[in-house]
């Protein structure tokens, strides 16, 4: 059996394909982070720096004034360093992160559009109530985050699309080349082909694709350790972008990026089953490709198009729509909906049971084939 595995993983492995697209992938997060860098400035006095000098003055000065938010910290930010803003003369972005925080997230900036120094105000009544006063009353952590934030984003986001693209044209050829090679009418015909053959092809299948994603959550993972070092790992989650106090989020950046990874893994292991199945129900890998890419899409058509017209009622489009979030396009993203724990788990054994069919589907299609 353990041979029947490496072989099969070795079949998917050999795939020029899969690792042009993996290069690639690779290639682009490493290019845009080192594009990151480049343009990263921040201003020290009259002076303004720039790339990895920048980032290295900005965590030197952020870390003075880490741990618990209070307005007495907001107040000695502001009157040292003022508001963050773009002179329009110059082009130049002018302040440090802990200006930009405080102007981002306390202040009307992004009601402005390119404000100048004089237009930026601190929020008032309501206006702080609703969009800054929970980061003094929560017991924020601050730190320097700049660089997790972009993790968030490249790795929750471009990441994890493009290596669901890549899986979905390494995998679909696993019982479709079979049948396209006429390989199939000879395997079936053994005991260990019909049975202990078929699980191997499914193993080979989530081994590659877990070899794969570990990898690449290692390579990318490292190259932003590098840059910004460990730094703000234990800052207070919705720091970032990305992080959402409504519905379940971990508490600090670094269980936000392990509740991106796992999220990850099961789209990943969820999208390796509905491969498999797709697979095995055509006879070629091309109308495998198309079915597994027509398959993932199908949610995003659900829930963008067809699911707010609620044209089969209310109660039918809510159970579906709950489906369709539990689908590997949607269920990498949870992090970014403010789901509540109880309704993530509920995707989380959706995606379980639609797994667990597919892969059944799959062994069934592919035993049961008659050339």
């Amino acid at each position: 059996m353990w041979k029947i595995f490496q072989e099969e993983f070795y079949k998917i492995a050999s795939k020029k394909l899969v690792w042009i697209g993996l290069f690639c992938l690779l290639g682009f997060v490493t290019y845009r982070l080192a594009m990151v860098v480049d343009d990263y400035t921040m201003t020290a006095g009259q002076e303004t720096i720039h790339g990895k000098e920048a980032i290295a003055k900005d965590q030197e000065l952020t870390a003075q004034y880490a741990g618990p938010l209070t307005e007495e910290k907001v107040q000695t930010i502001y009157e040292k360093y003022g508001f963050f803003y773009l002179n329009r003369e110059t082009g130049e972005q002018n302040g440090n992160y802990c200006s930009r925080f405080i102007t981002e997230q306390m202040t009307n900036s992004k009601q402005l559009e390119e404000p100048t120094l004089e237009e930026i105000q601190f929020y008032q009544g309501s206006d702080w109530e609703n969009n800054a006063a929970y980061l003094l009353e929560d017991g924020l952590r601050f730190d320097y985050v700049y660089g997790w934030d972009d993790l968030a984003e490249t790795y929750g986001i471009m990441v994890i699309f493009g290596l669901s693209v890549i899986f979905m044209i390494g995998l679909s050829a696993v019982f479709s080349e079979e049948y396209s090679l006429k390989t199939a009418d000879i395997l079936l015909t053994t005991r260990r082909g019909k049975d202990g053959g078929i699980w191997m092809k499914a193993a080979a299948a989530f081994g590659f694709s877990l070899a794969i994603y570990f990898a690449v959550t290692v390579y990318v993972w490292a190259i932003y350790l590098k840059v910004f070092g460990i730094q703000g790992l234990d800052a207070s989650s919705v720091m970032i972008g990305w992080g959402n106090r409504w519905g379940y989020c971990p508490d600090t950046v670094a269980g936000f990026l392990l509740y991106q990874f796992w999220l990850g893994l099961a789209g990943m292991i969820l999208l390796t089953a509905v491969v498999l199945a797709a697979s095995a129900l055509c006879k070629n890998a091309f109308l495998a490709v198309v079915l597994s890419l027509t398959l993932y899409l199908i949610p995003v058509v659900w829930l963008k198009l067809i699911g707010p017209m609620r044209i089969f009622g209310y109660t039918v489009t809510k159970a579906v729509s709950h489906f369709m979030a539990s689908m590997p396009v949607y269920l990498t993203m949870t992090w970014d909906f403010g789901f509540p724990a109880e309704q993530v788990m509920m995707h989380l054994a959706i995606a379980l049971a639609v797994g667990v069919a597919g892969v059944g589907l799959g062994y069934w299609r592919y035993r049961g084939y008659q050339g």
